[in-house]
């Protein structure tokens, strides 16, 4: 690794040693840092909060910021600014005397021009920078390549481009009104040229037909019938060629065959059948017998041509009414939309008047000319943007200062209440596979939420639950969540990835365990218990409906006499029982003053294998897979340790200085069961100082 010509200064944060960046010198340095030594060598550019400025800093627009972009940033706000120590504030303020660019110089003065300001340094923030921008874009001319009726001095001007907008050619102006540009020009005349080229040829065809919508039914007509009205005269010549006169039985025979069939119009036998049946001489004659699914369109058709129904038509006429029919189709398929046609007739008619066209360009260039000025705004913008942020990048790029010592890291989402809690770790997941494979890595006790708004909107988050215990925590409950734009969420927990949450959790899991444990065996003993008297009773019952009410009793069923083996069995289990205290109770009298200890043995005994098994994951716990699974290429474990996940949640708490009141009217009665452990207590050691001996002092005890 070559020498760094910068002296930094690193601190233990996460689990590992991070740069420290307190200096405009320590970022004009980054290049020369080792990539091994940032926390992240690639964040996707979709983050909350700060999404302009990722957005400028993905230059190839492939949804991630890689260390070249940041180097190359850098190199940007070495050369337009004096020093950068102003980016450490993180604040979007800037000051002119803090700019080496003479351009963003001018736009600053011109920013200051617009809101009227003149005394004092000249400087801007994202809130002046805003409002010059819409004052700007207030203007006539703002560079957007937009004319508002209001940018015209004449009359005849404003006119035209109000006549423009109502028939549909504009945009819309920066100022929020519509207005036309040169795309929306351009759309216009291209439109009326194409109206005014098909309506030259209206007077060539206007003759080829009585009324528009007879040639355009003859067309319609002819797609149908041209094939078989060619194939007919096919047929025709090629019998004139045979001159057999039983050529013509084969065609007669399949339309028997056809006939017999019943078929439908469409079947594919009925398709190969001919328009009629030919003849030598080559005519079709209108009122001769035709193919039923052409005969009435071909009868239509050469009514509409002026065909003489009552004589026949040879090949040569009809492929003359063919040509006239084409030719008139052609045309009719370049005419154009049937608005683009009612614009073209009332623009003919002097709806508008076309002389204001170049007035309208000279508008447009006027307007474009300010585009720079536009460019310019938005620029800065752009730049304020990036001096706000970039500190917040580094800080969560170069390290992971922001989370460890804000806790407002840019992956976390927002802020996550439930179980009378706050969760501070939440994360989108975009991903969910990769989180299925990724999760268990964590070694973090995590909750995925189904988020929705009712409008409709949809996500999923991962909460981290870094403290507290995880008793009231199942899949199915509710909560709200609160993004970091102060948006609130319905959230519903869908997936539970249990881990250990911190020693003391784990030290009392073994008894919480013990504890369900005989509720659920109780539980399931009383259920089945009472199924079974359940049952006992209703087959008593059908017993004493079937022997009649005084035969049979329905108590009778049930014994009430206990049989002798249970009792048997209970006093062996009881004596089990009593031999087996008896023995721990002997073995702790045994231990003299070291009764405590041995109490705290078998406690450890007891929630030593959790604990220590918790701890080892609490040691393991870091945010790395998390991230890695929404595309983050994390260069380090981020660890998370148990002081610093308990700062991430938050359990409730009553206010300083609130005031409680004990007295419940609901609660239920308690009973004394202090004074009972007392009494307990001090029996338990009477018995012990005189099985000791300790009591041999007392002459009446000592008798």
């Amino acid at each position: 690794m070559k020498a760094s010509g910068n002296s930094w200064t690193f601190a233990r944060i996460g689990g590992v040693d991070q740069v420290v960046i307190k200096r405009g010198e320590d970022i004009a340095n980054l290049a020369s840092l080792d990539q091994k030594l940032w926390a992240a060598l690639a964040v996707p550019a979709a983050q909350p909060g700060i999404r302009e400025s990722l957005d400028y800093l993905d230059a190839d627009k492939d949804g991630k910021i890689r260390v070249p972009d940041i180097l190359r940033c850098v190199e940007e706000l070495k050369a337009k600014l004096t020093n950068l120590d102003c980016l450490l504030d993180g604040s979007d303020l800037l000051l002119v005397t803090q700019l080496a660019d003479e351009g963003i110089k001018t736009t600053i003065a011109e920013v200051v021009s617009i809101n009227g300001g003149d005394s004092g340094e000249p400087r801007v923030d994202l809130t002046s920078l805003d409002k010059a921008i819409a004052s700007f874009s207030a203007l006539p001319f703002n560079g957007d390549g937009v004319v508002v009726p209001a940018s015209a001095k004449e009359t005849k001007l404003k006119a035209f481009l109000e006549y423009l907008i109502a028939q549909g050619y504009k945009a819309d102006d920066a100022s929020g009104t519509s207005g036309v540009n040169a795309l929306a020009l351009d759309k216009f005349l291209a439109d009326l040229e194409a109206y005014k080229s098909w309506s030259v040829e209206l007077s060539t065809f206007k003759d080829a037909f009585s009324d528009q919508a007879l040639g355009e039914k003859a067309a319609a007509l002819l797609k149908q019938i041209k094939e078989p009205v060619a194939d007919y005269f096919r047929r025709c010549r090629v019998l004139a060629m045979s001159k057999s006169p039983t050529a013509v039985a084969g065609l007669e025979a399949a339309m028997a065959s056809a006939l017999a069939k019943n078929l439908p119009a469409d079947a594919p036998e009925l398709a190969q059948l001919p328009l009629a049946l030919p003849n030598s001489e080559g005519l079709l004659y209108p009122d001769a017998a035709m193919h039923p699914n052409y005969a009435t369109a071909v009868v239509e058709f050469l009514t509409i041509m002026g065909a003489d129904a009552n004589k026949a038509v040879c090949q040569a006429a009809w492929e003359e009414y063919v040509a006239r029919v084409e030719t008139y189709a052609a045309w009719l398929g370049k005419k154009p939309s049937p608005e683009v046609c009612t614009l073209g007739k009332a623009v003919l008619a002097g709806s508008a008047d076309l002389n204001q066209v170049d007035a309208v360009r000279a508008l447009i260039e006027k307007d474009v000319a300010k585009a720079a000025d536009a460019e310019a705004l938005k620029n800065l913008k752009t730049f304020l943007f990036i001096k706000r942020d970039f500190i917040v990048i580094l800080k969560n790029f170069v390290n992971f200062d922001n989370f460890y010592l804000r806790k407002k890291g840019i992956f976390q989402s927002g802020k996550l209440f439930l179980d009378a809690r706050e969760l501070e770790f939440c994360m989108d997941v975009k991903n969910p596979a990769a989180h299925g494979t990724m999760a268990g890595l964590a070694s973090m006790y995590l909750l995925y939420c189904d988020l929705s708004q009712k409008n409709g909107k949809k996500k999923s988050i991962v909460a981290g639950l870094t403290a507290g215990d995880a008793d009231n925590i199942f899949v199915g409950r509710n909560g709200i969540f609160y993004d970091t734009d102060g948006e609130s969420w319905d959230a519903v927990i869908t997936k539970v990835v249990t881990q250990p949450i911190s020693i003391r959790e784990a030290f009392f899991s073994p008894y919480k365990w013990l504890v369900k444990t005989l509720e659920d065996m109780a539980m399931k003993r009383a259920a089945s218990a009472e199924a079974a008297n359940m049952g006992k009773m209703k087959a008593a019952g059908e017993t004493a409906a079937q022997a009649g009410k005084t035969d049979v009793k329905p108590e009778q069923a049930i014994p009430k006499k206990m049989d002798v083996g249970t009792v048997a069995a209970i006093g062996v289990a009881l004596g089990s029982i009593g031999a087996m205290v008896t023995g721990i109770l002997s073995l702790f009298v045994g231990m003299g003053i070291w009764i405590p200890v041995g109490i705290i043995g078998i406690l450890l005994f007891i929630s030593g294998p959790s604990m220590i098994l918790a701890y080892m994951k609490l040691r393991k716990r870091n945010i790395g897979p998390l991230l890695n699974a929404e595309g983050w290429a994390v260069n380090s474990r981020l660890k998370v340790n148990v002081p610093f996940g308990g700062s991430l949640s938050h359990l409730a708490a009553l206010p300083p200085g609130s005031n409680r009141q004990l007295v419940d009217p609901f609660a239920e009665k308690k009973k004394p069961w202090g004074l009972y452990i007392a009494i307990v207590l001090v029996v338990g050691a009477l018995v012990a100082a005189y099985f000791l001996g300790w009591l041999g002092f007392i002459p009446s005890l000592g008798r």
